[in-house]
């Protein structure tokens, strides 16, 4: 994340960095009397914003504002996430870590892009984990296989691709 001063710099929200932070800071503090968690939450749902505003300006939003609003707050309101939560967060969370990593190791050496291979199937675990809600360990353990034998992807593919 950005330091707070980057974040105002970068947004162009004033022309005084210091005068715009502190009013900033002053509002927060008032309107949530002061709680330090709500104040730094405040200011990243606030650069957030500013970096998806520029993005948007950018013209390189282009049918990604229904995702935004799928992953931000739509599967909240689905039943079966509402339900598993618990579970399914701390899942997708890893999926998208795993996927940042990949980014990275797809352009690498052969044995970089073989990680990357394994590790762009995160979506493959969230399915386990959702079979494995459905049915338990034996059912996971039956269909986890299955599951994971529909990645389309190789390893081959994914090395011409980011290296041919």
């Amino acid at each position: 994340m950005l330091t707070d001063q980057q974040t105002l710099a970068t947004s162009g929200v004033a022309s005084s960095i210091e005068g715009a932070e502190t009013a900033l800071v002053h509002r927060f503090a008032r309107w949530f009397q002061g709680d330090d968690l709500a104040i730094r939450f405040a200011r990243q749902l606030f650069e957030a914003c500013q970096k998806w505003d520029d993005l948007e300006d950018e013209g390189a939003c282009e049918g990604m504002n229904a995702l935004l609003s799928w992953l931000g707050w739509g599967k909240e309101y689905e039943p079966y996430f509402a339900a598993h939560a618990h579970l399914l967060r701390p899942a997708m969370l890893q999926m998208y870590l795993q996927w940042r990593a990949a980014n990275v190791l797809d352009r690498g050496d052969r044995n970089d892009v073989a990680k990357a291979y394994m590790l762009r199937a995160g979506i493959y675990t969230v399915w386990h984990l959702m079979a494995w809600l459905a049915g338990g360990d034996d059912w996971a353990a039956e269909v986890g296989p299955e599951i994971y034998r529909t990645y389309g992807e190789t390893p081959e593919t994914l090395w011409r691709e980011f290296n041919a």
